[in-house]
């Protein structure tokens, strides 16, 4: 069996994984330093001492593909170290079984050893004995049809966000609001197991969007007062001024419209800084015309793109909590759905066994007493869900 040679800066960490197996490590190193490699040999160390056997030990890796490679080279250092091992010593017959067990290992992802667990307790675990895996196509699938019953539902008398979401305006790939409506749809299924009520953010829209035009109307008023109307600085003030002015002719007609107004201001924000109207400084002069100081002038400029942002991503966060209620529905469909096919997803399988083992103590204790021993590759791409597994 290969071992760290003396040259190598890292040989007493490397040691330790190899030998200090009474102990929970944790190995941080970058990638291609052979932290794979460590662990297989690790592997190997428990099985050869006898602390272990293969039907003791969970190896998760985080796709099909790495489970596949860890387990050939697994069979390989078991190879190795048993032809290196006295012939009908303990090593040696601790390391023969370890081979014929191979294939009977739990080596794979973290949802096939979930799979694993549920198969074997469906009853206490809640799911049907014969349930099948959803993959994320036929999951999306499945939300698609749960969302288009609710899109159906909810278009005669939108809800406030949904309201919000279809006036506001989308680029041409974006699919449009339906589109990223059902997105957020996905995104609140994939992350249903943080079902905790989302916090709203203590907002006066209509207030903040008020006082916000107000500004506009202010400084965009400037611009004929200008002693230079061809300053670039005069023109971006120009075309707040031009921006208001369209706004006053349209609620002349149809009063003031919340969410047509949020969405123009977008529109402002963005049109606005293509054109670099936001951060133009102009000519040099520090006299705008009529007393009027230029560089407070762009002082204010600058504070009202701040606080136009600060309104607008406050609107975000506010309308994400209205969805976060609005678009519940879909997900209870979604969950009624896969509950008539039998079938689970991904995020269900890691749920279920969470659920499992955190609430039934004698299954917990069970799994504890079997498997003596966890190996995670790639720890840092857990979440928090699987860190609880």
């Amino acid at each position: 069996m290969t071992r760290p040679t003396d040259a190598l800066p890292d040989r007493d960490e490397r040691a330790a994984i190899s030998e200090a197996l009474e102990e929970t490590l944790f190995v941080e190193a970058a990638a291609g330093t052979g932290k794979t490699t460590e662990l297989v040999r690790r592997i190997v160390s428990v099985i050869r001492t006898g602390r272990g056997t293969l039907e003791d030990i969970v190896a998760v890796t985080f796709t099909e593909k790495a489970a596949g490679e860890m387990k050939l080279r697994l069979r390989a250092e078991i190879e190795e170290a048993r032809a290196a091992a006295e012939s009908g010593g303990d090593e040696h017959r601790h390391l023969e079984r370890a081979l014929r067990q191979l294939e009977l290992a739990h080596i794979g992802t973290i949802h096939g050893f979930c799979t694993d667990l549920l198969r074997e307790r469906p009853i206490e675990a809640g799911v049907d004995p014969a349930f099948q895996v959803a993959a994320d196509d036929h999951a999306m699938r499945l939300l698609d049809q749960a969302f288009d019953v609710w899109f159906q539902e909810v278009l005669s008398d939108p809800p406030p966000g949904v309201r919000r979401a279809l006036r506001r305006e989308y680029g041409r790939r974006s699919g449009g609001p339906r589109a990223k409506l059902r997105q957020a749809a996905w995104e609140l299924a994939d992350h249903r197991d943080f079902d905790a009520s989302w916090r709203r953010p203590v907002f006066d829209r209509a207030r903040e969007l008020d006082e916000i035009v107000e500004r506009i109307r202010e400084l965009g008023a400037l611009a004929p007062r200008a002693a230079r109307p061809d300053d670039w600085f005069t023109r971006g003030l120009d075309v707040l001024r031009l921006w208001v002015r369209e706004l006053d002719l349209r609620e002349e007609v149809h009063g003031r419209d919340y969410d047509y107004l949020e969405t123009r201001l977008r529109h402002l924000l963005r049109s606005y800084a293509t054109r670099r109207s936001w951060t133009y400084t102009g000519s040099r002069t520090s006299d705008f015309g009529q007393g009027l100081d230029k560089a407070e002038l762009i002082a204010r400029r600058d504070a009202l793109r701040e606080d136009v942002t600060r309104v607008l991503d406050t609107a975000d966060a506010d309308l994400a909590g209205l969805l976060r209620d609005e678009l519940r529905p879909v997900v209870q469909g979604y969950e009624e759905l896969k509950r008539s096919e039998g079938r689970l997803d991904f995020v269900d399988l890691l749920i279920r066994t969470r659920d499992l083992l955190r609430d039934d103590q004698t299954i917990r204790a069970y799994y504890q007493r079997r498997f003596t021993h966890v190996f995670i590759d790639e720890f840092q791409d857990t979440d928090p869900l699987q860190v609880e597994i």
